[in-house]
């Protein structure tokens, strides 16, 4: 019988769960400890190897469950705050509501857990080629396949480390991959017992190799096409429900709290300024596209206070507005200087139950439960905007607005489509209420930093405010969270034809090798004919 590696002192599956469950918690912001990313991968393979010792399908469903509630409550906590302020309920409904959303939101990880269990109840799979092709192929899928409300990635365990984070450059799901391929390996070393240098080479040289190929990419030399300095208004104003629409005093105290702290920004500005930032819902329900429909949000006020902005900057300003344009847009405007003509792109991907209710024709209840929810009608074109610095060029960019952020393909078919030199993304967490939940938001841009090569650009209404480079770094430290703040960015743009394998061929080569994968496992295993007499079964 060949004994296996466990934990000493752990009996039951559920353990493992947990302790996955907290690393997983200190891998993302706002701890950032890329170590117990790894950690919680190795904890879920250990919960797989119970599922593939005792064969169960409810267990296998059971640990899906356990581990996405443990989840939410622990990393995903700031989901309740976000339900209380959207349903605008007790704190009865809202406890229901997050308890429903916590058993389901993360049932990515049955992808791993049932994929495991289907593998192994009829066919004999080898424990090595079992753990080093199926496991991480599984964990590939469950990306893809998975779409979530707030979509989490395995790589995003690993952004805070600069040197790991580079092999996003072939996307995210791959950083993900090459993570628990790693973990595999090492799990394997240590429970066969390969100590010898010469067998060890077999299972580190394929880390080795990562771990080259990301110093090389980080020590890559990407040339400055143009630089640009960009101002950063941060109001912190107060998310806005819908009893506080025709609130005359409270809008009025808003525009003038965005005024002036704008015009503080422009008066102490360091150097000629190319671009003003203002983040989204900075001045909430409001817009400056006159229309005759009656659900307009024109306002001649926003209208003045804009142009009056561009005046004294004498630059270009981006803001967010709701407009009425065959419905109603979240849109990323742009008021360019001297002609006052404003360019605008409108939301792609809207927030389910915030931005609009999904299913709401079929069942008309759920704008009882969720009366904050607007109804925003989605955008279908993919374009880039511009602007012109004050030397006299033209500098593209890609819009992203909040949520957009967070998803790899929608933001390469964006650049794909208008190629772009940086990106700029106008958000706003304030309905949250959490610091975690806003440094996660933000940790997701300095991916799509990565993964497109390019600058990104974060302003948040209430914090955080951030830059990241195309490696990820930092280029401007982080505005304070939950206060105002004017921050000054100069940026060095990329070329727009600069491209990365992510932007060249996206996640699909990965996708297709991992179903080849797991189809060249299955029909080389033999069958299992008796369940209880198989050969090499997994042994604890």
């Amino acid at each position: 019988m060949k004994i296996h590696l466990k934990i000493l002192g752990i009996d039951t599956p559920q353990l493992y769960l947990f302790l996955a469950t907290v690393c997983f918690s200190l891998s993302l912001e706002p701890f950032g400890f890329a170590t117990a990313g790894f950690l919680c991968l190795l904890f879920l393979l250990l919960v797989t190897k119970e599922i593939i010792k005792y064969k169960r399908l409810r267990s296998a469903i059971l640990y899906t469950v356990q581990f996405s509630f443990f989840i939410t409550c622990t990393t995903f906590f700031w989901m309740g705050a976000a339900l209380r302020n959207i349903t605008g309920h007790g704190h009865l409904v809202t406890a229901f509501l997050f308890f429903v959303y916590a058993c389901f939101s993360f049932y990515k990880i049955g992808i791993v857990f049932l994929g495991s269990y289907l593998f192994t109840k009829d066919r004999v799979v080898k424990e090595t080629q079992f753990y080093l092709l199926v496991f991480p192929a599984l964990f590939l899928l469950s990306d893809w396949l998975c779409p979530m409300v707030f979509p989490v990635y395995w790589g995003d365990l690993f952004r805070n480390q600069i040197l790991w984070r580079q092999m996003a450059r072939f996307g995210t799901e791959v950083l993900g991959l090459v993570s628990v391929l790693s973990v595999v390996l090492l799990f394997l070393m240590v429970s066969n017992r390969e100590y010898q240098w010469k067998q060890t080479l077999i299972y580190l040289f394929p880390i080795v190799l990562i771990f080259s190929s990301n110093l090389f990419f980080l020590a890559e030399s990407i040339p400055v096409e143009k630089n640009i300095h960009l101002v950063l208004v941060q109001p912190n104003t107060p998310y806005a429900k819908n009893q506080i629409r025709e609130d005359f005093g409270f809008m009025t105290k808003t525009l003038q709290d965005v005024y002036n702290l704008s015009r503080e920004a422009i008066q102490n500005a360091p150097k000629p300024i190319d671009a003003m930032i203002l983040p989204e819902s900075s001045v909430p329900f409001l817009g400056t596209l006159a229309s005759e429909n009656p659900n307009t949000t024109y306002s001649k006020s926003f209208v003045e206070m804009t142009e009056s902005l561009v005046g004294l900057a004498n630059a270009p300003l981006l803001f967010n507005e709701l407009v009425w344009d065959e419905g109603s847009r979240n849109s990323f405007s742009i008021l360019q200087p001297i002609t006052l003509q404003t360019d605008r792109r409108y939301k792609h991907i809207l927030l389910p139950f915030g931005e609009y209710l999904p299913m709401e024709r079929e069942f008309p209840i759920l704008r009882s439960l969720f009366p904050e929810a607007s109804r925003h009608v989605p955008n279908i074109e993919f374009l880039s905007q511009s602007i012109q610095t004050k030397a006299g060029e033209t500098v593209i960019f890609t819009p992203l607005i909040c949520y957009e952020v967070l998803y790899p393909e929608f933001v390469r078919k964006m650049v794909l489509a208008s190629p772009s030199e940086l990106l700029i993304n106008l958000t706003n967490d304030s309905w949250f209420e959490s610091v975690t939940e806003t440094k996660q938001h933000a940790g997701a841009g300095r991916l799509r930093a990565i993964e497109s090569g390019r600058p990104y650009i974060r302003v948040a209404v209430s914090g955080m405010s951030t830059a990241y480079d195309p490696w990820g770094r930092d280029m401007m430290g982080e505005l304070p969270i939950f206060q105002k703040a004017i921050g000054y960015l100069d940026v060095g743009t990329v070329s727009h034809f600069r491209t990365t394998p992510f932007l060249q061929f996206g996640p699909y080569p990965w996708r297709i090798l991992a179903i080849l994968v797991l189809f060249f496992v299955f029909f080389t295993s033999p069958k299992a004919f008796d369940s209880h007499k198989k050969k090499n079964e997994i042994e604890i």
